[in-house]
Parts: structure tokens; sequence; C-alpha cells
């Protein structure tokens, strides 16, 4: 076989040329992914200016229409397109933290949360902020992973952090706090801490609170395990007033969208 050098001079050049224009296509897509970023708009105002809606959800699913805590799933996605589509940001509870003790605040701010960890949760409201680009926290009871399939699953858990959603206590065994022993109450704090720690990798610092109730000494015991953050069923905006770890929630039940959006008529 004759090999034609000038040929294959010529072939090597155009193979060269292929691969510098595929190199300049990777940048350019590169680019525009970097164009597609989300740029959150922040103002200033003193710290006690600040307020953040967050929203408390259970269930998302179309089980039970008398059951005010479970949105259906169409009205779930109705509210996170409606709140994507006009600039709302959504906040994890580390940012919603940073923001009430800084003052510095994205000019639309939501926080969405779930407390319990039902498996509709990944099935339903997962898929759903995927969808929209939006964050949530999940608040589970820890105890109920992979012992009961009506909560979500370990693995299921590992992929929505991996995903940038955030997992955090809602204590280990979902006991009122309130109304157990001081000795107890540790417990159920640190049992569902070092779950967080050893199975996720999580340095668990906020904390929602068994049906939303706290006493003085739960919040002094919550402090001394390293909880920064907490959140109640308190009807209101949270804001830096009501201390870090009395947050207020704006409970949300199957409503219609023109009532969701009325809750966020100031911004």
């Amino acid at each position: 076989m004759v090999i034609n050098k000038e040929e294959t001079d010529n072939q090597a050049e155009e193979n060269g040329q292929i691969i510098e224009d595929e190199e300049e296509k990777e940048e350019n897509t590169e680019e525009i992914k970097e164009d597609k970023k989300e740029v959150i708009e922040y103002i200033e105002l003193d710290p006690s200016e600040v307020y953040v809606p967050i929203l408390m959800y259970h269930s998302i699913a179309d089980l039970d229409p008398t059951n005010n805590l479970m949105v259906p799933t169409s009205q779930f996605e109705e509210q996170v397109k409606w709140l994507k589509e006009n600039g709302f940001t959504s906040m994890l509870m580390g940012d919603v933290i940073s923001s009430l003790k800084t003052g510095k605040v994205p000019k639309k701010p939501v926080a969405i949360t779930f407390d319990d960890g039902y498996v509709d949760n990944y099935t339903n409201a997962y898929r759903i902020l995927k969808k929209y680009d939006m964050k949530a926290t999940f608040f589970i009871i820890t105890d109920n992973t992979d012992k009961d399939p009506a909560y979500m699953s370990l693995n299921m858990l590992k992929e929505m952090k991996e995903s940038g959603m955030a997992i955090e206590s809602h204590t280990a065994n979902h006991l009122e706090l309130d109304k157990l022993s001081r000795e107890d109450k540790v417990y159920s704090i640190r049992q569902a801490k070092d779950f967080l720690k050893n199975n996720l990798g999580i340095e668990n610092k906020y904390l929602c609170y068994p049906v939303g109730k706290c006493d003085n000494e739960t919040i002094e015991v919550a402090k001394e395990l390293g909880i920064e953050g907490a959140v109640t069923t308190q009807n209101g905006f949270s804001n830096i007033k009501n201390g870090e770890l009395q947050l207020k929630r704006v409970r949300i039940s199957p409503i219609e969208i023109e009532t969701f959006k009325g809750i966020f008529s100031e911004f």
C-alpha cells in the first residue's frame, strides 16, 4: 500500500481543525451555561427589617382532598412555577439565618420547607422542585428512615442532598419536646443529629420542632447541641426579633393559586 504524504498531512490538518472546532464549541457551550446561571438581586437592610416567608408543607399527593396537610401535586407545581416565574429566590435554612442576621437578603425571598419526610416529598415534590430549579429544606424524622415505606429512604435522601436540597432534623422520634424531660429532649435531638452525620455527612444545625412546639428548656438544649436555627408552626414571616430558634412559618394547605399569590403581596 502506497501512502501519499501530502494527503496524510492534509488529513492531519483537517483533524486538527475539527478538534479545535469541537473545543471551541465546548467553550461556547460552557459560556452559555454560565449565562443561564440565576442572577440573584440582593438588597441590604437593617436585620430587624428583614422578613422571610418560610412555607410549611407536609405531604404532596392527590390521595385525600379532605386532609389539610396534603397539598395536591398539581397545586404544588402551580405554586412553585409561579414563584419561579415571578423572580423569587428559594433559600435553604442556612441562607435564611444568614439573611436574618446580616440584613443582606434576596429582593424576593422564599424558603420552602417540608415536615416529616413523607415518601411523596421525593416522588412528587422533589421532581417538581428540580423541574423549576428551586431548592427546599426537608425536616425528617430520622427513626422512620428505611423502616417505614411511607417515609423517604436513605437512598432517596442521599440523592436529594447531592442535588442541592437540604436535609435537616425533625428529631429522631417526633415526640413533643416541650413535654419531655431534659434527658429525653437531648436524646431526641442528638440521635437525629448523629443519624444525619453518620449516614449523610450532614452537620445538622437546623431543627423543626415536632408539632411546632418548644419551651425555654428545649431552646437551651438545642443551643447546647449546636442548633443554630429552628422553626415553629406559629404563623407569619420569619424575623430576627422572634429569635433564630423560634422562627415563624406560613402553613400551606390546599388553596387556589390566587390565595397563594396573596401571601406574597408585599413583595
